[in-house]
């Protein structure tokens, strides 16, 4: 095997069109894959030429799952091979062709939130994310792609199906593993379970997870999975944080136990295990690097005590860690977030040992203007264009998106309203219904959110699906954080501070606020009480919000510690009109 310089393999896997294996002769593989436009060149000349790209399909009315031999395009096998791993696992072989020495590419996303259309939030995009993997199978099996969580929940495209649309969408792409995100928990570990139990049954799309258990300390997913590669075996163990339990609503995760004393206990002995089975040893862990929960743990925390992982592939915080990012002698490394970029670490191997490792992003901007990426440009890559096949099921899906939009989920008795100059200066009766929704479901003590999140009124009647998210059109999570009863005040003077002007950051609360509009900004808000009794300016309380002001947005800076993430607030208004004003028709 050809050892190829690392700026040329950078270079040419900006696109994953791994032509860095150009000239090996133990890749001989080729599969359908779209067509990306390329240079014509002595090089490309060499490498085998993608067939042509399959017919798109016509969507369904319904999303249905594809069908086992559509979706899973890498060629894996799970294999019995004499040796009887712990807890049973039997390994998937990727490549059998017998290399001794070879480069291995793993593949990595986290924090998707279910952007799937290019630009999507600067998404890449699942389409053309196929549409690289196919191309890069075309030329060797030695790819592992996995994702970190926080991929199944954050649009309608996910949420209307409970996630099942999007692990579809991995299956189609051939990941091989996902560890479960706080996000994951979204719909319950039930559905969570039922959406990994769908994947084992129907792909070889492994959902792992070393530390979930039941209250007695069954584990709730698989624990790791087993790589094969030309005899070079690679362990993935699975990791969702504990902060799950805060980070998540409490009641999706009533049961179930992110700490088990157990897990902590042997941590370091089934590390050491796992290498006396395997040659390199993998944590996707959703832990991520900032502290900002109620456990500390962390995935520097974690490679700080224990020895021997080799990559840690990291989600939660929405970090962008590649190059010579080493703890503990780990190699950590993280995409970002929204899919903007897609991770790869190049492994190359010989003897059945890691030699070398380098790892890089690949930036939207790559794939989706490569006219103007000095990347692509520099090797003639001028369009990556979006895979039929996976295009034609998210068309699918989302025609059944336009039909449920049309559901009727509330009958409301009055117009509510949701004005642009109202919701920007004033307390309204739509707002009102918000705020309460939000102190509902989150069990917060109050809800302080920008009046500039709302956006269209309802009318008296029927309300839907549709109806909801225009009000309501934003991705925004509704947020739980820290906030004392001085902080609250703040807040409100900084809410409040531009009136009479609209002012999109103006303070909708379920908070009774009394303020004078004569007094200066920074001196109007002269009383706030809570259920009849005024707040405690000395006192901490919790506060529901959403993720864009929890983070600073529209200058709130007041808001502390996050304690819990729930669900988007359009979905969080869904259900509350529903329960409240139920349907009559």
């Amino acid at each position: 095997m050809k050892r190829f310089s690392k700026t040329l393999s950078i270079a040419l896997l900006a696109v994953l069109l791994a032509f860095s294996f150009v000239g090996c002769a133990s890749t001989e593989k080729v599969e359908a894959a779209p067509e990306i436009v390329l240079p014509t060149s002595a090089d490309a000349a060499a490498a085998p030429a993608p067939a042509p790209a399959p017919a798109a399909t016509t969507p369904s009315a319904e999303p249905a799952p594809a069908a086992k031999e559509e979706a899973a395009p890498a060629v894996a096998a799970v294999v019995d091979d004499g040796i009887e791993y712990p807890l049973g696992i039997k390994p998937i072989v990727k490549n059998t062709q017998g290399d001794n020495e070879f480069d291995l590419f793993i593949v990595h996303t986290n924090d998707v939130h279910a952007r799937v259309h290019a630009e999507e939030d600067g998404s890449i995009g699942y389409a053309k994310l196929s549409t690289m993997l196919k191309t890069a199978r075309s030329i060797t099996d030695n790819i592992l792609v996995l994702d970190a969580g926080d991929v199944t929940h954050g649009t309608n495209f996910a949420n209307f199906f409970n996630g099942e649309t999007i692990g579809q969408l991995l299956i189609m792409c051939g990941y091989d593993a996902v560890a479960p995100g706080n996000h994951d928990f979204n719909y319950g570990i039930d559905n969570l379970k039922s959406l990994a139990k769908y994947a084992e049954d129907t792909s070889t799309l492994k959902v792992l997870s070393a530390n979930i258990t039941d209250k007695n300390g069954n584990l709730l997913f698989q624990p790791y999975q087993i790589y094969d590669f030309n005899g070079f075996k690679v362990a993935v163990f699975g990791l969702t944080t504990p902060d799950t339990k805060t980070k998540a609503h409490p009641k999706y995760t009533e049961g179930v136990d992110f700490m088990n004393p157990a897990v902590l206990e042997y941590a370091q002995a089934a590390i050491d295990l796992a290498h006396e089975y395997c040659d390199y040893v993998i944590v996707l862990g959703h832990l991520g690097v900032v502290d900002d929960g109620i456990t500390g743990i962390t995935s520097t925390f974690v490679l700080e005590n224990l020895d021997g992982i080799d990559l840690f592939v990291d989600g939660h915080s929405h970090s962008e860690l590649s190059g010579d990012n080493y703890v503990n002698g780990t190699l950590l490394v993280s995409a970002g977030e929204y899919m903007n970029n897609v991770g790869v670490v190049q492994i190359h191997v010989k003897d059945k040992k890691a030699q070398w490792a380098d790892a890089f992003l690949i930036k939207a901007s790559d794939v989706l203007d490569p006219a103007n990426s000095e990347l692509a440009k520099a090797y003639g890559i001028t369009a990556v264009p979006d895979d039929p096949e996976v295009d034609a099921y998210i068309a699918s899906v989302e025609q059944a998106m336009e039909d449920k939009l049309n559901v009727v989920v509330a009958t409301i008795p009055t117009n509510l309203d949701g004005e642009r100059q109202d919701v920007r200066t004033k307390k309204t009766n739509l707002s009102a219904l918000v705020c309460a929704a939000m102190t509902e479901e989150s069990g917060a003590d109050f809800t302080i959110t920008n009046g500039g999140g709302i956006r269209a009124s309802l009318k008296k009647g029927d309300v839907t699906l549709g109806d909801i998210n225009s009000v309501l059109p934003f991705t925004n999570i509704l947020t739980v954080c820290e906030i004392t009863g001085a902080e609250v005040y703040e807040a409100l003077e900084h809410g409040y501070s531009l009136l009479p002007e609209t002012n999109g950051a103006f303070s909708q609360t379920d908070l009774q606020v009394v303020y004078s509009k004569f007094s200066e900004p920074g001196n109007r808000i002269k009383r706030v009480l809570l259920n009849g009794e005024l707040i405690d300016k000395d006192k901490t309380y919790l506060v529901a919000t959403n993720d864009f002001m929890a983070a600073g947005g529209d200058g709130y800076t007041m808001f502390g510690r996050v304690t819990q993430e729930g669900r988007v607030l359009n979905e969080v208004f869904a259900d509350y009109l529903a329960k409240h004003y139920p349907p009559q028709n």
